[in-house]
């Protein structure tokens, strides 16, 4: 397939897809009967900062091409957002998570409720649910389901020490890892970059899709902002700066509300801003993000015990979705059947 002949919109997935996917499900579950924690925790984005009850308030006055599916009109829904740190890395004396102050890949999960139409998957606990998934950072770090097979290897040989990543010096990598290492070495510089920002508050930085969707008949990417407030959390005077993200929610929302911008950016350009390949930014230039809604969060307390065991509950996909906002590309048609499985295989564990 040549650059020249790409369309606005479509995809172009790999004969050998599938089992691929298959191969990463089997390590993931693996990955997750390691734990030998009760209850199991989820393989990706486990740690939460908070899971918090809102709104999202489509504008009235929006282009006409974006009117499409949960923006077709005005309309408020209510919604779950949690918020969270993406590594499962844990302290091996005390299992206890990454403390906060470890730069990582921050996640907001978007949970709209009551919403009308048939979805994409036969699932009928998610029947009225359109989720939003977004992370820190607007590209993705692995361009595709094979990425992740070569990538797998790779971090269990840094955990081990037998690779050696320092920013100031060239990577250490033995010889027999060589091909893994340079098949996803474009990876690092990416994971480096989100480790590298700072985070005050998961209420005060921005999170993109990173991956593109659909929005009727075109291709997009979104986009959530905050609104600027006017003192911004300190992390040097958190109480416990292990888990100062929950606090500094915490602290926010026990006194004033927060809000969001929910942003759409349109593929405009097939080669310039590839559907299969998310390590791509689309250039905002070229087509700026324009908004669509607003998300609301107001004051609450999120702390209780039983908001922690409802979030733990909880399954996040891309693909809990309407048609007309379905995940588009390698990553996302990989999503399609990890996040459900593994989501289901962990409940099913922690009901034993």
């Amino acid at each position: 397939m040549t650059e020249a002949t790409l369309e606005l919109g479509k995809e172009y997935p790999p004969q050998e897809e599938e089992a691929l996917i298959e191969k990463v499900l089997t390590i993931s579950k693996f990955s997750m009967e390691q734990q030998h924690r009760s209850p199991m925790m989820r393989d990706q984005h486990p740690k939460s900062h908070g899971c918090v009850q809102g709104e999202l308030i489509v504008e009235e006055n929006i282009p006409e091409t974006m009117k499409v599916g949960v923006f077709k009109e005005s309309k408020t829904y209510p919604i779950w957002i949690r918020f969270s740190n993406g590594g499962s890395d844990r302290d091996p004396k005390t299992g206890d998570f990454v403390p906060d102050t470890v730069g990582d890949i921050r996640g907001m999960a978007i949970k709209l409720i009551d919403v009308e139409g048939e979805m994409v998957l036969p699932d009928s606990e998610h029947q009225v649910e359109q989720d939003f998934v977004l992370m820190n950072n607007p590209t993705f770090f692995i361009r595709g389901i094979q990425g992740y097979i070569d990538f797998f290897p790779v971090v269990k040989a840094i955990r081990e020490g037998k690779i050696t990543l320092k920013s100031s010096e060239p990577p250490q990598v033995p010889a027999e890892l060589q091909s893994k290492f340079q098949a996803v070495a474009y990876a690092f510089p990416i994971l480096q970059k989100i480790k590298a920002k700072v985070t005050t508050s998961p209420l005060e930085i921005p999170y993109w899709s990173a991956t593109p969707y659909k929005l009727g008949n075109q291709a997009i990417k979104f986009s959530v902002v905050p609104h600027a407030t006017s003192e911004k959390f300190n992390p040097e005077t958190a109480a416990d700066k292990s888990n100062y993200l929950r606090e500094a929610m915490t602290k926010h929302l026990a006194s004033k509300d927060a809000y969001f911008d929910f942003k759409i950016q349109l593929q405009t350009d097939a080669v310039k801003m590839p559907v299969e390949d998310p390590t791509v930014e689309w250039n905002e230039q070229e087509s700026p993000y324009v908004k669509v809604a607003t998300i609301r969060i107001p004051s609450q307390d999120f702390n209780t015990e039983g908001r922690k065991r409802f979030d733990e509950k909880q399954s996040f996909s891309p693909w809990h979705t309407l048609p007309e906002h379905q995940p588009l590309g390698g990553v996302n048609r990989a999503r399609k059947r990890i996040y459900g499985e593994l989501a289901k295989f962990r409940n099913e564990i922690n009901k034993k």
